[in-house]
């Protein structure tokens, strides 16, 4: 078990992000699940990261949050079902000796993770639902997002698809992260599955647990997430907490850490 210390340690300071060096693996029924478990002594935070990008992407909580916290941020395997998701994630926590955990999922790993508080509701202490949709068909007037394009495409063209567009944007920090999962830090396999599980999202069924259990964060300025699914989330889940960010994109743990790492010490420190 790597300790917040030795992730710290692992980090290269040209590319922060890389922290390979502290990734563990654990195999559950015949599925890989990498992850990075900082062995903080406070609650225990699991976080999911969405289609692009493996559990890399939250190296800035791990960085602040690591040892106030026991973080671990899962790279969930190629899987676009979000019941074998939830059940394989309850499985590591099996493995890591966790009985409960709050989860925080960012995008698709946001979505499946209503899933794991469906069917593994006892094992849940908080839920934070991060730039999430609650059915994909918005987002379909995206054409990278489009389920006959996704169909039809391997998983390594869409996999360049993908580079390809993140290449056309301007220098930033993000850009240099996506591109580098988009180059073999994540699988093309990994990445096509996540994008089949957008094109195959239905609605989650009704939660059993309170609103008071769960965080909605979303921003203002998320090119990915549409004001009116933006909104259809928050009048889904009415009696939850929300927390609307002015900037942050689609990756606010990311592009406005400060705020996000507000909101979750607000809940699970305060």
């Amino acid at each position: 078990m790597a300790s917040a210390m030795a992730v710290g340690a692992s980090v290269v300071h040209d590319r922060p992000w890389e922290l390979g060096s502290s990734i563990a693996t654990a195999t559950m029924a015949g599925e890989a699940w990498p992850y990075i478990d900082t062995g903080g002594k406070g609650q225990v935070l699991i976080m999911l990261p969405g289609s692009v990008g493996t559990c890399e992407m939250f190296y800035k909580q791990i960085a602040a949050l690591g040892q106030k916290l026991r973080i671990v941020s899962v790279s969930y395997p190629a899987l676009s079902d979000p019941s074998r998701l939830a059940d394989g994630l309850a499985d590591l926590m099996d493995h890591l000796g966790l009985p409960r955990a709050s989860i925080l999922g960012s995008s698709f790993g946001g979505y499946w993770a209503q899933f794991f508080a469906l069917r593994h509701p006892e094992r849940l202490d908080h839920l934070f639902l991060g730039n999430i949709f609650l059915s994909p068909d918005e987002l379909f007037a995206n054409p990278l997002f489009d389920p006959a394009f996704i169909a039809a495409t391997s998983a390594a063209a869409l996999q360049a698809t993908w580079r390809s567009r993140v290449e056309q944007a301007p220098d930033s920090e993000l850009k240099a992260i996506q591109l580098a999962m988009l180059s073999g830090r994540q699988s093309a396999d990994n990445l096509k599955s996540r994008f089949e599980g957008v094109a195959a999202a239905t609605p989650c069924p009704h939660l059993s647990i309170p609103g008071e259990r769960i965080t909605i964060i979303d921003c203002e300025d998320d090119p990915i997430i549409p004001a009116r699914s933006r909104q259809a989330v928050r009048d889904h889940y009415a009696g939850a907490h929300l927390q609307t960010l002015n900037t942050g994109g689609h990756y606010p743990h990311i592009l406005n850490p400060q705020a996000y790492d507000a909101v979750i010490t607000g809940r699970l420190l305060n």
